[in-house]
């Protein structure tokens, strides 16, 4: 009795411990399930899915990805003209790629073609543009749900909107492995915004099968069923399918997109097919781990997903038979516990395996029938850990048994070795066509083997490897070291097996290298080691740049935070200074003084504007813009820059077209470019400026500014890669490969473009074109009339949390006569003005402030009092306005640090303004 009390608490441990469900646990629950689903076979495929792939001869032929979106839509087409029923682009298309989106979206408007887009968890906002199509879904189920039937994204990211809204179908193409790293599901809907949206699957079966509607069963287990028409698919938990793979790799019909684009598919193969288009080519594929292969097509997960759904063929574990199999573990380990206890030792044990047989036959029936996955684990696990609780009572018995058991190991251990002798063949091929490098050597340092990879890598002949040192091929700073770890290795110690070193090459260049190195022993003695090399150069490479990265972003914050922070205290420093001079007799002893403080004051606020732009963080404001007065007014800081040995040289076409661009953005670009071409000229030249005038074709007129060196000058190589990011041909550390990257940047979203022409020690010529202002020329300046009258009546409701500011700017309006309210916060305020029964004029209030910031205030006295107007003001940084956002009204800002002058005179333009509807518009985020 004792002992069975004993067992049956063994197995509620054991049941405990898979309630807790511990990683090691979980992966092999999830292996087990991989085990019964191979067990019920892959199921036959439709027939209806075939693969397009952009292989490697695809790039070769028609050039390196991505492919002009022109190329893209006759992709399309062919596929459509061979006969496919439906295209589906495994892919997405964010980057715009100029008047090729048109031709795109032309070439598969009102055809069927469904494009991808991915969705974002992270909590940014997704593009507003992107026109996204919902699911018509019905949602079947109680509405008080406690279960989380649906992902929910924060964000998007999609298509090209021209594509997007031309393709008949879009469906989002996130897929996450699990807790192992297996792909086994993959969502059908996401939630986005309070609506619905499909996979690439789900949107590809409901355009191929014209699927009428969508409806989607959910309990307090979450979604656990869809209907699709006619089909019924089940699901688990978030409308997760649990995959059905057909096999391992390449198990769909494959056709090259070179042979469609050439006309060299074979007859019929895409007719009245769906075709999944996607990159199997180096450096586009992106193969993922799966149950049964490692190395899994995405593009095949996809066409898996579309042909599971089109014949409602799939697996599903519901969240409920988790209960089931722990309650199914209960029963059979207590039965298992009262059989060995109560009956002989050998006949328990043969009813336990019984039972281990019967629940693993239960469950492979359930899945091969019904397809419903239910894990033998926690029941298998019961049952095993049922004999060792009785170990004491049938301990002779059990020895015996041992005995047996150690002699059958002796037997399988012989078997394992003279298998292994047969399998050394295949084993070496193994070895010699794996990627990473394989080496053994001896306790002196020397090669016994190496392979193919090794060899390659090195320029070393088959037959040559053996007696060459490895030290050989280390770069010279690291074979102290490599050699070190290698003798105290074959002296026994214990030395890290991981590390990295640099290689040289046999054409010289330098490679960074991975090592796994482990010690050889025969007989208890250590004979050598034996190594695993793979290349990580590019991995170091993205390190770097991935820290460089942050480097430069945390300086950006900081300058950003700076600014905005100093311009606080430069409002109060500047603004009293100001209204002391005006208020201070000329031959005022300390007057002198007072202009010295007011000096400084604005020389710090131009600092602050300075380190904003430094940033990034600075409001873009696009204007009338003469191209010749900003290369007028950074002349002088340039030869400053460039140093006497450089001769600067400008010319300026006197009848240039004006543009519209931010001042302070292309002071930017050619800040960049002079830069780059003083690093060109180490030694001295000439440094030109020029601007002119330029017509297209289309008479379209063209402002053109071109900066040339006559420095070292670029190879083609380097032209091609000139403007992406982290590019630079500047020594390790000189240089953070961004400042091209930015020039780019401006220039397309000022409308332009830009280009390059260089000779390799000729020097290098970047020429911007710069679409012409269709306005005219630039507004100039009118005369005033006289100062303005900035004295009033009117009431003012002041809000700003920083007290100086505030005291501040309450002195200049109460100065100027206005009967002010002022309040630190946004309740506070609007405590204020519900108990003020008379008109508000206007508000004046700084963007953020805490509790309630300065937008949604205005919204809310708006409502209050519909007649007040509003002026924000604010030291900007990127959160208080946007992101590369322009502020349309520029009336109702008013940036810190400001004078009594020039808040006086814009609290009276727009107590003047007329157009109150223009007021209540807010500011742009």
């Amino acid at each position: 009795m004792r002992a069975a009390t004993a067992g049956l608490v063994l197995v509620l441990m054991v049941l405990a411990v898979f309630l807790l469900r511990p990683a090691p646990l979980a992966d092999l629950d999830a292996k087990i399930c991989d085990l019964l689903a191979r067990w019920a076979g892959p199921g036959q495929q439709s027939g209806h899915v075939v693969i397009v792939e952009i292989d490697e001869r695809s790039l070769n032929q028609f050039g390196r990805w991505p492919w002009p979106r022109d190329l893209v839509a006759r992709l399309s087409q062919s596929i459509l003209d061979d006969g496919a029923a439906t295209v589906v682009f495994d892919m997405m298309f964010a980057q715009a790629d100029g008047a090729n989106d048109g031709v795109f979206a032309r070439a598969i408007a009102g055809k069927p073609v469904i494009v991808g887009y991915a969705l974002k968890f992270d909590g940014d906002g997704g593009a507003p543009d992107c026109p996204l199509p919902s699911l018509p879904l019905a949602v079947a189920g109680p509405s008080d749900s406690k279960g989380a039937p649906f992902f929910h994204a924060t964000g998007v990211i999609c298509s090209t909107p021209v594509i997007s809204g031309s393709a008949s179908g879009s469906g989002f193409l996130n897929a996450a492995p699990d807790h192992d790293g297996a792909l086994r599901h993959i969502p059908t809907v996401i939630e986005y915004g309070n609506r619905y949206y499909p996979s690439l699957a789900l949107a590809t079966v409901n355009s191929y099968r014209s699927a009428a509607a969508t409806e989607l069963s959910i309990d307090w287990r979450g979604a656990w069923r869809m209907r699709l028409d006619y089909r019924v698919v089940p699901l688990e938990a978030r409308s997760a399918l649990r995959l059905r793979y057909r096999g391992a790799r390449r198990q769909f019909p494959y056709v090259s997109a070179a042979d469609v684009l050439s006309a060299h598919a074979p007859p019929d193969l895409l007719r009245g097919k769906l075709a999944v288009v996607g990159g199997s080519a180096p450096g586009m594929e992106a193969p993922v781990v799966t149950p049964i292969d490692p190395l899994f097509p995405a593009v095949e997960v996809q066409a898996t997903a579309i042909d599971n759904l089109l014949q409602g063929d799939s697996f599903y574990r519901p969240d409920g038979a988790r209960l089931w199999e722990l309650a199914l573990a209960l029963v059979a380990g207590s039965i298992s516990i009262l059989l060995l206890a109560h009956s002989r030792l050998v006949w328990g044990i043969l009813a336990t395996l019984a039972l281990v047989a019967g629940v693993w036959a239960a469950c492979t029936w359930a899945l091969a029938s019904g397809r419903m996955l239910c894990s033998p684990l926690p029941a298998t696990a019961a049952l095993v850990c049922a004999p060792p609780a009785l170990t004491l009572i049938h301990y002779l018995r059990e020895k015996k048994r041992a005995d047996a058991a150690q002699q059958q190991l002796v037997q399988t251990r012989q078997h394992a070795r003279e298998i292994m002798e047969e399998s050394e063949h295949r084993y070496r091929l193994l070895v010699e066509n794996v990627n990473d490098a394989i080496i053994v050597d001896d306790v002196k340092g020397r090669l016994v083997f190496a392979n193919r990879r090794f060899r390659e890598w090195f320029g070393v002949a088959e037959g040559d490897a053996a007696g060459l040192i490895l030290e050989q091929y280390v770069a010279p700073e690291w074979r102290a070291e490599v050699r070190d770890r290698h003798d105290r290795r074959m002296r026994g110690e214990t030395v890290p097996g991981q590390f990295e070193f640099e290689g040289i090459r046999s054409d010289g260049s330098r490679m960074w290298i991975e090592a796994l190195v482990t010690a050889v022993q025969a007989d208890g003695r250590i004979i050598g080691s034996q190594a695993a090399l793979r290349d990580v150069t590019e991995r170091k490479r993205m390190e770097e740049q991935y820290l460089q990265a942050q480097k430069m972003e945390s300086i950006g914050r900081l300058a950003g935070g700076v600014a905005h922070d100093f311009n606080n205290l430069l409002t109060v420093i500047n603004g009293y200074s100001a209204m002391l001079l005006e208020r201070m007799e000329a031959g005022h002893e300390f007057r002198r003084d007072l202009e010295e403080i007011h000096k400084a004051g604005e020389r710090a606020a131009d600092l602050t504007q300075k380190l904003l732009a430094f940033s990034r963080k600075q409001i873009a404001r696009p204007t009338p813009l003469n191209l010749n007065l900003v290369v007028a007014d950074a002349k002088k800081m340039f030869e400053r820059l460039i140093g006497e040995d450089i001769e600067l040289i400008t010319t300026l076409s006197p009848d240039l077209e004006s543009v519209v661009a931010d001042p302070s953005q292309i002071h930017q670009v050619l800040m960049n470019l002079v830069v780059n071409a003083r690093d060109a000229m180490p030694d001295g030249g000439k440094l030109t400026i020029e601007t002119k005038n330029i017509r297209t074709e289309a008479a379209m007129p063209y402002a053109y500014l071109g900066v040339s060196d006559t420095g070292i000058g670029l190879s083609d190589d380097v032209k091609q890669h000139l403007f992406e990011p982290f590019f630079t041909t500047k020594m390790h550390g000189k240089g953070t490969g961004l400042g091209l990257a930015t020039v780019y940047g401006i220039v397309q979203q000022s409308g332009g473009r830009i280009e390059v022409s260089s000779v390799v020690g000729q020097g290098t010529t970047f020429q911007i074109y710069l679409p012409g202002n269709p306005a005219g020329a630039v507004e100039q300046p009118q005369t005033a009339a006289g100062p303005p009258e900035l004295r009033g009546t009117e009431t003012i409701l002041l809000v700003e949390d920083q007290d100086a500011v505030r005291q501040f700017v309450l002195a200049t309006l109460e100065g100027f006569g206005y009967r002010v309210l002022q309040a630190s916060n946004g309740p506070d305020a609007m405590a204020l003005a519900e108990g003020h029964s008379a008109a508000i004029h206007l508000l004046v209030t700084d963007i953020i402030l805490p509790v309630m910031d300065g937008r949604v205030l205005a919204e809310k006295l708006i409502a209050l009092h519909p007649e007040t107007k509003v002026l924000y003001v604010s030291g900007y940084s990127e959160e208080t306005i946007g992101r590369g956002s322009a502020i349309e009204d520029d009336l109702m800002f008013l940036q810190k640090p400001f004078t009594s002058q020039a808040l006086g005179i814009r609290v009276r333009e727009i107590l003047n303004r007329g157009d109150e509807q223009a007021q209540k518009e807010p500011l742009p985020r």
